[in-house]
Order: structure tokens, then C-alpha cells, then sequence
């Protein structure tokens, strides 16, 4: 491919989704003649981009509208006054934002970014895009045609970019070869975690190794959902520090079912890949460097436990590459058509409604399967992303110990096997005593101090860091009936009420006011929306009066909606003798000055 131009891409991300997706991007711009690394916002030279034609930025935004980790140095030096309007007058760029729209700073961070290019005289190719996962077909409902745009733009100032990438041939982005031991080795070792048990470090976090202390089921053995109180401790007496709402990142691995279908899938094909081969991957392009952990001797079956997502729902574009090494014309053909726009209706029926996984789709396109090759699994497979969960407990209550409150995600579709969903599960199976990486980092949610009045709406799981804040100022003192109000909601008052030892406890030593809505237990439904209606009286004055602050937090479908609803009815409306119109006003105010605050999955 003869290279025509120069492409900088350059992303944001708290969770890796930018940069899976900045990599994606690189091959796209590559078989169109384009080179130019990919790099973390943070860890390109900052004083280079004056100089650059080029730029397409991916963000994502963190917190209440927060810069991601990997692009604050970037952004800071961005925002400095002193950097005259016409800094970037050569810059062409484009902006790609990663949101999820049931959050109100929806896309924050990119549109601030498109702002400030702007300010400093850089040139837009197109307006910035902004991605939302709550769309059906996820991001790449806006991500596909405006790359289409993006590029086709660029081709105005590149007359000779590529404008067809259908017959390119599969580009990988590292040299990868194995090694095949002389032993055939029966067991394979998958003890040591790939990215940290070798010392390595990650400047965007400091990883702890953990060890297992308990894992308790809080919900009753007859219910529907398993709900699990995980608590993990550090092993060398060390105390956390981390405040109420804080997150701990974990990264899963894949299960041994999983694990054996993959390489029974290499076997049924005669793809000579083993577990215990070993991987040597060495740099391919000077614009895509081998991470750390990669560098190292590590084994298929320690990639395909650690690296590889075995659960991983494939996109439009794990069929584009399909499409690119399949020697079946009617697998071709059809991996061509669910990897189109025209065709991304037959995609969403075919994968993400029935929710199927990239190893059932080499199972039903088993000819295309029979082409893998070590460097296409690399690119195929999406990499194990860390999860992150909402911190249950108080460092000033249990400061060597972290609790979580996980939900088993497992659930059926229009497939006869079950969906398990890769880190609740795996998190299911830890055993007390077994060792874990994890990392905290700053949650979304900024209490304020007390004596303000909080009001917590946190029906199942979103507990979690309401629990967090309320052993914190029971620790400190600071626990009021008068300061914090709860609504948690439920099934059942037998079944799912977690942890609900704390909260009545709280409540008999007049701490904190408890409203509880166990759904199921009578005739009619009852909610956490129910609850604020009927608490409107109690609820308006300390809004209205004592500059109360709301926080929303759990499932991110209905529920969040429902209870802006409610208080704009109920408390704002019926109570506060506010119109319709005056009642989103206020909520919406609220929100800009984080007095409302919601987080929600």
C-alpha cells in the first residue's frame, strides 16, 4: 500500500473503548494509504501537534463530565490562556465522541474539545460526533457514517487517498509468530495475571494484589438473581484510602468452558494453535507499538484466559475482517452484508438482540473459522476490558478491606443457552484465599459534606455506594437521620434486601431516614418513585430550603427517569406549587450544579 498522508489518532478513555476503537480506526486510515501512530492523548508530544495536518480525536467522558486519566496533561495544556488563537491554524481534525446519553453531561468531554480546537484556529473536517451506546446498533450507529464522512472530507486535501477498502487485504497490527515447545505441556499454568504479576505498571493506575476474604450471597436461595457481597483485603496489611464513590476497576478472565470451545474450535479446523505454545509479538508498524505485558513470553492459553473477550458480542467490523480472509463465497458474502450499513438490521437479529458471542459466530460461520490465524485472532477478538464496580464499603470503617456488591448477570434470549455475563460470573467463582488484581479510582459521584441534606435513591446493587457513604459518616460521626434519606427498592423484603443488617441498624440509632419499596410484596407494584411521591412534603423543604442534593443510582433503563419524573410531579409540582415548565427548569439546574447527580449501568 503506498502511503499518501500523515493521520494522527489520538484518544481518551477511562475503560479502553477509545482506544479498541482508535486501533480500529488506524487499520481503517491504513488501507487507504494513511500512516501516523495511535497514540493516548496524554502520551503524545504535545509540542509535535502545531505541526500536524491531521488529527482525528476519540473521547470519552468520565464522571460528571470529566477528562478521562490518559488525556488531563493533554487537556490542561490545552486550556492555558496564554496560547495565542491562531496555535493550531494548520490542524485539520475531527472529533469522535463515546457516549452513553442516559447520563446529562452526554459527550461532555468531546464537545468541550471541538470548542477549544476551535478557539485556537484549527479547522473542523466535519462537527464533531457523538456516539451513544443506549442506540440500538451502539456507537457505530453515528461512528460508521461519520468515519465514511471523516474520510471522504480528508480526500478534498489527499486527492490520491484510497477510497475503497472492500478488496484490501487483512492488515495485522503486530507481528505475531508462536513457538512450539518440544513438550506438549498437560497443564497449563494460568496462576500469574498477564498485565501486572510481573511487575509491570500502568501510570493510569496502581494496581494492589488482593486476596479473597469473603463471598457472600445477599440474596435469599430461592430468588431469581444471585447478588453477591464480595470483600477482598490487601495482603500485606496496607490501608486503603479511597472516598464514598469511588470505583475499584478488576479485570476478569474468561471461563474454562470458554477457553476449551476456543481451542476445540482450533482443533475441529486443524489450526495448528495450542495452549501451550508460546507468542512472540513484535512490532509491525512504527505507529502501532506492542503494549508491555505483550512483550513478554506468555502462552495461547494465557491470551486466550486474560486477553481475549470470549463473551465479546462481535460488531459489524469483526465481519468486515471475516470478510477479508473467508475463501467460502456464501460466508463471505453474508459476513460482506452484516458488516454493511444496509445491513445492520440483519446484524442487530442476528447478534446483538439474541446477545451471541464471537465464538458462537465461528461456530455458525465455521468455513470462515477454518482461515484464523494467530495475527487475524488478535485482531478479531476484542481485548478484555476491567470492570468497574461502585465501592461498598468505608475505608474509615474497614481500612485494610474493599466490599462490593455485584449482581450475576445471567439471563436467556431467543438461544437455548444461557447469557452469563464474563465478570459477575467469574467474580461468582473466586474462592476466599485466592489472589485478585484491582485498582481504585475516583467514582462520578461528589458528596457534598454535611450538614447538607443528601437524598439517596439507590434501589438494588445501586446501593453500593450509598452503603460507602453512610458506614463513612457513621465511622465519623457524621451520621444524621436529619442529613441523609434513602430510598432503596427491591422485590422482596426477604429476598433481596441488601445489606440490610446496616440500614436498620442505622435506623434505630436514628442516623438515617429509610424508605424501602419491596415491589413485590403486595398486590400492586411499588417503586422508589412511589416512595419520593409519597414522601413530596418531607421532600420539598429540604430541597427548596435547605439546598438538599439528589443522587440517583442503579439500573439505567426506567428507573432514572421515572424518579426525575416523580420529583417533578410530586415534590416540585404538588408540593412546591411550581408549573410544569418551572419543575424540569429546576431539576435541570440542579443537574448543571451538581446538585443532581446520577450513575447508573
Amino acid at each position: 500500500m503506498i502511503e499518501v498522508g500523515r493521520l494522527v489518532v489520538l484518544y481518551g478513555s477511562q475503560t479502553f473503548t477509545a482506544q479498541e476503537t482508535a486501533e480500529k480506526i488506524w487499520r481503517t486510515a491504513k488501507a487507504l494509504g494513511l500512516r501516523g501512530p495511535v497514540q493516548a492523548l496524554d502520551d503524545y508530544d504535545i509540542s509535535k501537534l502545531i505541526h500536524e495536518d491531521f488529527v482525528l480525536f476519540v473521547c470519552a467522558t468520565t464522571g460528571q463530565g470529566d477528562e478521562p486519566d490518559n488525556m488531563k496533561s493533554f487537556w490542561k495544556f490545552l486550556l492555558r490562556r496564554s496560547l495565542p488563537s491562531t496555535s493550531l491554524l494548520k490542524v485539520k481534525f475531527g472529533v469522535l465522541g463515546l457516549g452513553d446519553s442516559s447520563y446529562a453531561k452526554f459527550n461532555f468531554v468531546s464537545k468541550k474539545l471541538h470548542k477549544r480546537l476551535l478557539q485556537l484556529g484549527a479547522t473542523p473536517l466535519l462537527d464533531v460526533g457523538l456516539c451513544d451506546y443506549q442506540h440500538d446498533l451502539g456507537h457505530d450507529a453515528v461512528m460508521i457514517p461519520w468515519l465514511d464522512k471523516f474520510f471522504s472530507t480528508l480526500k478534498t486535501y489527499l486527492p490520491n487517498l484510497q477510497t475503497e477498502t472492500s478488496d484490501a487485504k487483512f492488515i495485522p497490527r503486530w507481528n505475531v509468530t508462536l513457538k512450539k515447545p518440544c513438550d506438549d505441556a498437560s497443564k497449563i499454568s494460568s496462576e500469574r495475571d498477564i498485565y501486572f504479576s510481573g511487575g509491570q505498571k500502568d501510570r493510569f493506575c496502581e494496581a494492589k494484589l488482593l486476596e479473597i476474604k469473603d463471598n457472600s450471597r445477599t440474596t435469599s436461595e430461592t430468588h431469581f438473581q444471585d447478588v453477591r457481597l464480595l470483600t477482598l483485603e490487601t495482603i500485606d496489611g496496607e490501608k486503603f484510602c479511597y472516598k464514598p464513590g469511588d470505583i475499584f476497576n478488576i479485570r476478569p478472565r474468561n471461563s474454562r468452558e470458554d477457553i476449551d470451545d476456543l481451542f476445540g474450535i482450533f482443533q475441529t479446523h486443524g489450526i495448528d494453535i495450542k495452549p501451550h505454545y508460546q507468542l512472540v509479538v513484535e512490532e509491525c508498524h512504527e505507529d502501532m507499538p506492542v503494549p508491555e505485558f505483550l512483550k513478554k513470553p506468555l502462552t495461547v492459553y494465557e491470551i486466550a484466559e486474560q486477553y481475549w473477550d470470549l463473551k465479546f458480542i462481535p460488531t459489524p467490523y469483526v465481519f468486515s475482517l471475516l470478510a477479508l480472509v473467508s475463501k467460502d463465497k456464501l460466508e463471505r458474502d453474508k459476513c460482506i452484508e452484516l458488516s454493511s450499513p444496509q445491513g445492520q438490521e440483519d446484524w442487530l437479529n442476528y447478534c446483538r438482540r439474541p446477545r451471541r458471542t464471537i465464538l458462537e459466530v465461528l461456530h455458525d460461520f465455521h468455513q470462515s473459522a477454518s482461515q484464523l490465524t494467530i495475527e487475524v485472532l488478535f485482531e478479531l477478538f476484542s481485548s478484555i476490558k476491567p470492570r468497574s464496580f461502585s465501592i461498598a464499603s468505608s475505608s474509615s470503617h474497614t481500612a485494610q478491606r474493599i466490599e462490593l456488591l455485584v449482581a450475576l448477570v445471567k439471563y436467556y434470549s431467543k438461544l437455548k443457552k444461557e447469557r452469563l455475563g464474563l465478570c459477575s460470573n467469574w467474580m461468582k467463582s473466586l474462592h476466599c484465599g485466592e489472589r485478585v488484581y484491582g485498582w481504585i479510582k475516583p467514582g462520578t459521584f461528589v458528596f457534598a459534606d454535611a450538614p447538607t441534606p443528601l437524598i439517596l435513591i439507590g434501589p438494588g446493587t445501586g446501593l453500593a455506594p450509598f452503603r460507602s457513604l453512610l458506614l463513612e459518616r457513621d465511622a465519623k460521626g457524621k451520621a444524621s437521620k436529619d442529613s441523609l434519606y434513602l430510598f432503596f427498592g427491591c422485590r422482596n423484603m426477604a429476598q433481596d434486601f441488601h445489606c440490610r443488617v446496616d440500614l436498620e441498624r442505622l435506623v434505630r440509632e436514628e442516623k438515617l431516614t429509610m424508605f424501602c419499596a419491596f415491589s413485590r410484596d403486595q398486590e400492586d407494584k411499588i417503586y422508589v418513585q412511589h416512595k419520593i411521591a409519597e414522601a413530596r412534603e418531607l421532600l420539598w423543604p429540604l430541597i427548596h430550603n435547605k439546598n438538599a442534593h439528589i443522587y440517583i443510582s442503579g439500573n439505567a433503563k426506567n428507573m432514572p427517569n421515572n424518579v426525575k419524573d416523580a420529583f417533578i410531579e410530586d415534590v416540585f409540582r404538588k408540593t412546591g406549587g411550581l408549573s410544569l415548565e418551572d419543575g424540569k427548569k429546576l431539576l435541570k439546574d440542579m443537574e448543571k450544579n451538581n446538585r443532581l447527580q446520577t450513575e447508573t449501568w
